[in-house]
């Protein structure tokens, strides 16, 4: 039967409406994920093409160095690459002062936009990436979220990756990106609020949201120290959520062995989804805070395999033709199978 779902924490809408009957085979990816033609910016070899970065990470005799960008030809091997932003939305140096005209307010688009080049392999995507490489990617977020927050201009940072054209990624060579901004967005203000609402000194409402899911049809998969689910009233088609089982408001108060888990389940999941789906577009954001403690961080995986229409632009309320419950039991087969 169709039906409408609420969000968990925004009380946003979606109907989910079997009857419009797909299969997993139904969303499979088309497209050719080739590389593109010409030279690849984040290559190496092409440092140039980018602006200078603002660390580079390095392994030199089995440690790991960190090092700001230079001319100098030790620091070749780079394992990942910081660096501005060629086009950025936001700049470090425009004036943040808040200006009004009656109904018209703005203020200056002050913030930070980095890119995170994950690795020099053009085609190694995070799927593909063994403990070590995926264990730095992740330590990187960790420490650009906590660099960036740091900033007294910044209210929130944005870590997330697009994966393929209708996610939003212009290039194929493996990257996330990282936008601090000025103001706290709407959508993360609301969940704050929420949450905070919740809070009984020790867990907040998504607590109790993990553990009834990590035991529901929507259970995908867990190890020691993360769980992964599909949320109940999924946006899209196959989106899942990867939480750490502890309480932690950020990325940054993980333990290297928690992070390390969180990176590894992310990692089985996005293997099942590309293997079920045949390597679709997604992109994976993180929902956390800089410095509300009731915030319990987690990393949504959302497939781009729909196209948002008149209803959806008009309403806000979102048509999903996949229930979260038959794609868990797909992914969970699928991890069983093939992961």
């Amino acid at each position: 039967m169709t039906e409408l779902r609420r969000d968990y924490l925004t009380g946003r809408w979606v109907i989910i409406a079997k009857e419009r009957g797909m299969r997993p085979s139904d969303f499979k990816s088309k497209r050719s994920l080739h590389p593109s033609s010409g030279v690849c910016p984040f290559c190496p070899g092409n440092e140039h093409m980018t602006l200078p970065a603002t660390l580079l990470y390095l392994e030199r005799s089995g440690k790991l160095v960190v090092e700001a960008d230079r001319d100098d030809e030790r620091l070749k091997g780079w394992l990942v690459r910081v660096v501005p932003n060629l086009y950025p939305a936001l700049r470090p140096y425009v004036d943040p002062a808040e200006r009004c005209a009656g109904l018209l307010i703005h203020i200056g688009g002050k913030g930070v936009h980095e890119v995170i080049i994950e690795t020099p392999n053009h085609d190694a995507q995070i799927h593909k990436l063994d403990d070590h490489h995926l264990n730095l990617v992740f330590k990187v977020y960790a420490e650009r979220f906590v660099a960036l927050s740091s900033l007294p201009y910044v209210k929130y940072v944005s870590l997330f990756r697009n994966y393929g054209e209708a996610a939003g990624a212009s290039l194929l060579h493996p990257h996330s990106q990282i936008i601090a901004t000025p103001i706290i967005p709407p959508r993360i203000s609301k969940e704050e609020v929420v949450l905070k609402e919740s809070w009984d000194g020790s867990s907040c409402l998504l607590d109790g949201v993990l553990e009834r899911e990590a035991d529901s049809e929507r259970f995908v998969c867990e190890n020691e120290d993360a769980v992964a689910f599909c949320p109940y009233a999924s946006m899209f088609p196959f989106e899942v959520w990867v939480f750490p089982k502890r309480h932690v408001k950020n990325i940054a108060d993980l333990s290297e062995s928690e992070r390390l888990s969180l990176a590894r389940l992310t990692r089985r999941v996005l293997k099942a989804i590309h293997s079920l789906l045949g390597d679709p577009p997604y992109n994976y954001v993180f929902h956390q805070s800089t410095l509300n403690e009731e915030y319990h961080m987690h990393l949504r995986i959302l497939p781009r395999l729909s196209i948002l229409a008149g209803f959806e632009l008009n309403t806000g309320i979102i048509i999903n033709t996949f229930p979260p419950e038959e794609a868990a039991s797909h992914i969970r087969k699928t991890i069983e199978e093939v992961v």
